[in-house]
């Protein structure tokens, strides 16, 4: 997603066409991740269940 203006300056084009470079690589979040970013009211100790399950790779491990 993008502000406004940066998505108005992007236009119909591809990122790369527009001269502006993504930020981070996408990628498909676990389930877990996706309960995480979905940004539902999960309680502490529900998210450190969550958390201590997350993949390794995971960019929300931090």
């Amino acid at each position: 997603t993008a502000c406004f203006h940066c998505n108005s300056r992007k236009s119909d084009r591809t990122p790369q066409q527009a001269g502006m470079p993504l930020l981070a690589v996408p990628y498909r979040p676990s389930w877990i991740e996706h309960l995480i970013l979905s940004n539902r009211n999960i309680l502490a100790d529900q998210m450190a269940f969550l958390k201590a399950q997350l993949p390794k790779r995971s960019k929300l491990s931090t």
